[in-house]
């Protein structure tokens, strides 16, 4: 199979696939389905914060006690909370709590239930953030591209321009390396900190000159610190943790451009122009 042809191959069936994707998406809607963003730490690791949660329609007597739910607190129609369902009364009520917090302070009825949550898409919650961005800076670059007359310079500048673009999200919306303070508070010997990480990257807490604690997303931890600063105040950093796995991928995709020119064909030369070129080597 040629390379002009195996591309056409890729192309179709990527639009195949988004084809499918948006009409499941549109025969779960129709069925009553809904999705939910994560906003908030309580669900620790079992849906980080940007979680995309699909929610389908139940009926509050099939629910038992550990269910993923979503529901309204009461009086708050506008407000929408996913929690475990942590009891379930005589009279049909029920309790929640999250997974990293404490039980909520209500009883909910059969009416604050939204559904029950059946699927979890672990950090797709950005791009639904980040896609007014992704949207407006794809269409620019589509332009762009197709203005070109020079064909050889699409590709290189669809690929930086893509670069550019999820750059462009990346500072305006921070989804990598970001963390929520859950408590801080003096103890003998220094303070403690306690912090759950809320970025898709895995971070380290770090003590002023003394221990620290590496996060994953949604993960918990804490650090004791022993030393002031030179204000005299506790103080912890936050960086980056980088697994190697993360840096194969970027190196992998620095290739991306070397790989899209080895599938465009070359030039091609006429039978005519290689007989002069060997008649006048001779």
């Amino acid at each position: 199979m040629s390379a002009r042809r195996l591309l056409a191959v890729l192309q179709w069936s990527l639009l195949a696939v988004l084809v499918a994707g948006v009409v499941a998406a549109g025969a779960w809607r129709l069925d009553g389905g809904r999705w939910e963003r994560v906003e908030t730490a309580s669900m620790g690791t079992v849906a980080p914060v940007n979680t995309l949660l699909w929610v389908e329609p139940v009926e509050a007597t099939n629910l038992r006690v550990g269910d993923f739910v979503t529901f309204h607190p009461p009086g708050h129609d506008e407000v929408s909370y996913s929690h475990r369902i942590a009891a379930i009364h005589a009279d049909g009520t029920f309790e929640t709590q999250g997974e990293i917090t404490s039980r909520d302070p209500w009883r909910l009825t059969a009416d604050d239930l939204v559904g029950r949550v059946v699927m979890r898409w672990y950090g797709v919650g950005w791009l639904v953030v980040a896609a007014p961005v992704l949207l407006i800076g794809g269409l620019l670059l589509w332009l762009v591209v197709v203005t070109l007359r020079e064909r050889s310079w699409r590709l290189p500048v669809a690929i930086v321009g893509t670069a550019l673009v999820l750059s462009v999200a990346i500072v305006v919306h921070r989804p990598l390396v970001r963390a929520q303070e859950l408590g801080f508070g003096e103890v003998p010997g220094g303070a403690r900190a306690t912090y759950v990480s809320t970025g898709l990257a895995p971070v380290r807490l770090q003590a002023h000159r003394g221990p620290h604690v590496d996060l994953r997303d949604g993960e918990v931890g804490s650090v004791l610190i022993t030393r002031r600063d030179r204000a005299g105040r506790y103080g912890i950093e936050m960086s980056p943790r980088i697994p190697l796995w993360w840096w194969i991928v970027l190196v992998a995709a620095c290739f991306v451009p070397s790989l899209g020119s080895a599938a465009r064909p070359g030039p091609r030369i006429g039978a005519h122009a290689l007989d002069r070129s060997l008649r006048a080597a001779r």
